[in-house]
C-alpha cells in the first residue's frame, strides 16, 4: 500500500461508497415504480434487475476486448456521480427509476475495471468503503442520505463527490485481484449489506448501542485487511463470520425480535469478512470480467432471499450458506504473503473505530430533529391506523416526514408493514427514524420476519405489552398481532395492531381472523383495534372479528387501497362499545400505498 500512497485506498472507499448508496436508491424502486409488491410478477421484476446487472458484464468484456478497461473506468464513474448528484434532484417516480439503473450499472461497471487495476489495495480499498457507508447511515439514523433535502445529505454528497474526483487519476499497479477475492466480492457485499453492515437491523437490535456496534465493526475491519491471512486465521475468521450471519440471521426470541445479546455478530461479522477477503485475494487471477460476473450473483442472491417472503421458505439459512461459501473459498486459497501493517497504523484504526461508534450512536439526535406535538387530552385519544409499505410511497420516494406528520397529528399510531432493516429497502429503521421524529416510543411486533411487522406508537415511555404470532393457514407472508397497554390516563385501555396476510385468489382471512379474534377475547377489556385487515365489510372475516365484541370505527367508510386511485376499504379501526368513534378521516396521502384512518375515541 505503501508504494501507491494513500489516493488509490481513498478512491476505492469513495466509489464503493458511492455504489452502495446508488443501491439504497436503486433496490426499492423494483417493487414500488418498476413493480408494484405482490401485484407485479416477482419473475418480471427479476428479469429487469437481471438486465439492469447484466450490462455490466457486456461493457466490460468489450472494454477488455478494445483494450479500454482504463479508458471506461474512469467515465462510467462519472457517470455514476452525475447520477448520484440528478437522484438528489429528482422527486421519485419513473425518472427516478432510470436514473438509479443507469447510475447503478455505472458504478458495478467502475468497480469491476477498478480493483483489478489496483490489487496492492482493492480489499483494504472496499472495506474501508463500506466502513464509511455504514458509519454516515448510521449517523444519519438509518435514514439514507439519498432521500433526504436536508444539509446532511449535501454534505455528504459534496465529500463523496470530492473524494471520487480528486482521485480519479493516480497510479495503479494494474496486476489484477486474487481470482477467489474476484469470486467473493460480491458475495460479500450481498452479506454485508443484509447483515454484517446493516445499519438498520443493528438499531433494530439494540438501539444507539447497535448503532454504535455496526459502526465500530466496520471500521475495524479495515485494519482485518492490514494483518497477515494464514489457513489458520481464515479458518477462525470463516467460523466468526458464520456464526455472527447465523446469530443475526436464525436466532429470535420468544415474540419472534432479535434478542440483544445478537449486537455481537455486528462488531466482529464485518472484521471476519474483511480478513477472509484478504486471504482470498491471493493466488490465480480474478479479471474485471469475473468481477462484472459477480454482479449477476449479488442479483440472484438478492431475491433468492427476498423471494422466500413470497414464496414461503427459510431464507435466512441462505446467508449462512453465503457465509459458508465466502469462508471455504478464503481457506482454500493458496497461503498468502506475511505483510502486516505498521502498529502505529493499526493504532490509528483502532481510534477511529471508536470514534465511529461514538458517532454513530450519538449523531441521529442532530440529523434526525423532532416535530412539535401537542400534550394529549385525558378525555379523548386520536388514533391512525396506518399501513405504510416499509414507508415508500406511490412515486417510490421514501418519504417519513410526511408519515411522522400523519403521526403526531394522533395521539396513537397502530401501524402496519413497518421495515426495520431490509436491504432491498435500503437498509433502513424505519420505525427508529419515526421515533425520532414524532418524539414517541413503538412497541415492535414481528411478522414476517425480526425487522418487518407492525407496530404501536404512542406517548408513553412504559406500557404493558402483548404479543401473538398468527398461524399463517398457508400464507405465505408471516402475521402477528400486537397489543400495549401504556401508562397514563390511557391505561386501561388496549391499543392493538395487526395486518392479516390473505391466501388464495379470493379474501382469504377468514382462518387467521378466527385466530385473531381469539387472542382478543382473552386480552379483555377497553380496546382499540387497527390495521390492513385485508377483508371486506360484510364478510365472514369482518363478522369474525366484530363478533368479539368490537364496532367498526366507520360502517361504509371511504376506500383505502391503493392510495392514488382506492377502491377497496381494506385498513379499519375498531374499537368495544365503551369506547365511541368521531371525527373519523381518511387522509389523501400518499406516502404509502394505502391510506390512513383516523378517528377519535372517547368514553361512554
Amino acid at each position: 500500500m505503501s508504494r501507491l500512497g494513500a489516493a488509490p485506498v481513498v478512491h476505492l472507499a469513495a466509489g464503493t461508497w458511492l455504489l452502495i448508496d446508488l443501491w439504497r436508491a436503486w433496490t426499492p424502486t423494483l417493487i414500488t415504480i418498476f413493480g408494484q409488491a405482490a401485484s407485479t410478477p416477482p419473475e418480471l421484476i427479476g428479469a429487469f434487475a437481471f438486465g439492469c446487472v447484466l450490462v455490466p458484464v457486456v461493457l466490460v468484456a468489450v472494454a477488455r476486448r478494445l483494450g479500454r478497461e482504463g479508458a471506461l473506468a474512469p467515465a462510467v464513474l462519472v457517470v455514476a456521480l452525475a447520477g448520484r448528484v440528478a437522484l438528489q434532484l429528482t422527486d421519485g417516480g419513473h425518472l427516478h427509476l432510470v436514473v438509479a439503473s443507469v447510475a447503478g450499472i455505472a458504478a458495478m461497471t467502475w468497480l469491476a475495471l477498478a480493483l483489478p487495476r489496483r490489487r496492492e489495495v482493492a480489499v483494504t480499498g472496499v472495506v474501508a468503503g463500506l466502513a464509511v457507508s455504514v458509519t454516515t447511515h448510521a449517523a444519519l439514523g438509518t435514514w439514507g442520505a439519498v432521500w433526504r433535502d436536508d444539509a446532511w445529505a449535501w454534505v455528504l454528497l459534496a465529500v463523496q463527490l470530492v473524494a471520487c474526483l480528486a482521485t480519479l487519476r493516480h497510479s495503479a499497479d494494474g496486476r489484477g485481484v486474487g481470482r477467489r477475492f474476484a469470486l467473493t466480492v460480491m458475495p460479500g457485499l450481498f452479506l454485508a449489506g443484509v447483515i454484517v453492515a446493516n445499519a438498520g437491523r443493528a438499531s433494530a437490535t439494540l438501539d444507539e448501542a447497535g448503532l454504535a456496534a455496526v459502526a465500530f465493526g466496520a471500521t475495524v475491519a479495515v485494519a482485518a485487511t492490514l494483518v497477515p491471512a494464514t489457513r489458520a486465521s481464515a479458518v477462525v475468521a470463516a467460523v466468526v463470520l458464520t456464526g455472527a450471519v447465523a446469530a443475526s440471521a436464525v436466532v429470535t426470541d420468544a415474540d419472534g425480535l432479535l434478542p440483544a445479546w445478537t449486537v455481537i455478530a455486528f462488531v466482529v461479522g464485518m472484521p471476519a469478512l474483511a480478513h477472509l477477503w484478504r486471504a482470498a485475494d491471493h493466488g490465480e487471477r480474478g479479471t474485471s470480467l469475473t468481477l462484472a460476473l459477480g454482479g449477476l450473483v449479488w442479483v440472484a442472491l438478492l431475491f433468492a432471499y427476498y423471494a422466500g417472503y413470497d414464496l414461503g421458505y427459510r431464507a435466512d439459512w441462505l446467508l449462512v450458506g453465503v457465509a459458508l461459501l465466502i469462508g471455504v473459498a478464503a481457506v482454500t486459497a493458496p497461503p498468502a504473503p506475511a505483510t502486516v501493517a505498521s502498529p502505529r497504523v493499526l493504532a490509528a484504526i483502532g481510534v477511529t473505530a471508536l470514534a465511529a461508534g461514538l458517532v454513530a450512536a450519538t449523531a441521529p439526535a442532530l440529523t434526525v430533529r423532532p416535530f412539535d406535538t401537542t400534550e394529549p387530552r385525558d378525555d379523548e385519544v386520536r388514533v391512525v391506523a396506518y399501513n405504510l409499505r416499509m414507508g415508500y410511497g406511490m412515486d417510490g420516494v421514501f418519504r417519513p416526514k410526511a408519515v411522522a406528520a400523519i403521526l403526531v397529528s394522533a395521539d396513537v399510531g397502530l401501524i402496519s408493514e413497518i421495515d426495520r432493516g431490509w436491504f432491498l429497502n435500503g437498509g433502513q429503521d424505519q420505525l427508529a427514524i419515526l421515533e425520532r421524529l414524532t418524539g414517541r416510543t413503538a412497541w415492535f411486533g414481528a411478522a414476517a420476519d425480526p425487522v418487518w411487522g407492525d407496530a404501536v406508537m404512542l406517548d408513553a415511555s412504559r406500557a404493558r405489552v402483548e404479543r401473538r404470532a398468527l398461524p399463517s393457514h398457508g400464507a405465505v407472508t408471516g402475521a402477528q398481532a400486537i397489543a400495549v397497554q401504556p401508562e397514563g390516563p390511557w391505561e386501561s385501555t388496549w391499543f392493538a395492531s395487526t395486518h392479516l396476510q390473505p391466501v388464495g385468489s379470493d379474501e382469504g382471512v377468514t382462518a387467521q381472523s378466527a385466530d385473531l379474534a381469539a387472542w382478543l377475547r382473552e386480552l379483555g377489556g377497553p380496546m382499540i383495534l387497527g390495521g390492513d385487515f385485508n377483508l371486506q365489510q360484510g364478510s365472514a372475516a369482518y363478522d369474525t372479528v366484530t363478533d368479539v365484541g368490537l364496532v367498526d370505527a366507520a360502517p361504509g367508510g371511504a376506500d383505502t387501497s391503493p392510495a392514488d386511485a382506492p377502491v377497496k376499504r381494506i385498513d379499519y379501526l375498531f374499537s368495544t362499545p365503551d369506547l365511541v368513534a368521531s371525527d373519523v378521516e381518511v387522509p389523501g396521502l400518499r406516502a404509502s400505498d394505502h391510506l390512513p384512518v383516523v378517528a377519535t375515541f372517547t368514553r361512554r
